[in-house]
């Protein structure tokens, strides 16, 4: 065997090796992410508790309010009651009467809103509790998962750091201009960049290279490329028939 086929055999390796790294490295994003969105899950679920909380703090506050909004209309009523022993005339009398009368109407009124409230406040507290419930549940749940992406991810990381030894010492082996090549022609091209001709069709992009290319391409003598895509090509013995 050439040096020259031992390079590219050697080239291929470490090109093998690369998208092994490629796809630990996809793994350990992609466990990433999922651990991010569980985050945002648990924020999102959060974020409704905090919501059901206002809610139920909102209620409570219009509840106060139409307490104290009570609490004053009955003092009016005992204000206008002690005003009746000091009238002096029937038409004065029935004026405070009529006044106690539309002030207790409104008492009414606001005692018949203060039921619906606290008809409220027990169902969006009934919702809070729920919630609470859920988020719980979910944290739980998500702190679970996240444990198990963590393992996975430390395991593709353990994978990852052998691929990139194992590439270390695959390069050692290789001439270090040729690395250099190699790394200069995958910076170029999309996927991968040292490829096989087969019946005189570059394997990566599919297309056909000349004659005489092909024929040089047999000899091993050194690096050739493909006219159309750039790649880094090699011809293998079996492609000779």
């Amino acid at each position: 065997m050439s040096n020259i086929a031992k390079q590219i055999n050697i080239l291929v390796e470490v090109q093998g090796v690369d998208m092994e790294i490629l796809q630990a490295d996809r793994k350990i994003g992609m466990l990433g992410d999922r651990m991010v969105s569980l985050d945002r899950e648990a924020a999102e679920h959060e974020k409704l508790v905090t919501a059901a909380k206002k809610a139920l703090d909102d209620l409570k506050k219009a509840y106060r309010e139409l307490e104290s909004e009570s609490k004053v209309n009955s003092e009016m009523i005992v204000k206008s009651n002690e005003k009746l022993r000091g009238v002096k005339t029937n038409k004065e009398y029935q004026s405070i009467l009529k006044e106690i009368e539309e002030i207790r109407k409104k008492i009414s009124g606001i005692e018949d809103r203060m039921l619906d409230q606290l008809e409220c406040i027990e169902s969006a507290g009934q919702a809070e509790k729920e919630k609470e419930a859920q988020l719980a549940g979910f944290t739980q749940s998500c702190r679970e998962k996240k444990e198990t992406l963590a393992i996975r991810q430390e395991r593709e990381r353990q994978v990852l750091d052998g691929l990139n030894g194992k590439k270390m010492q695959i390069s050692t082996k290789a001439d270090l201009n040729m690395i250099a090549i190699l790394d200069d022609v995958k910076k170029k091209v999309r996927g991968l960049a040292v490829v096989p001709v087969h019946g005189a069709i570059c394997m990566g992009c599919h297309m056909n290279i000349p004659a005489q290319l092909y024929n040089e391409l047999q000899r091993l003598d050194e690096l050739r490329f493909c006219p159309h895509c750039h790649r880094i090509i090699y011809w293998k013995e079996k492609d000779n028939e």
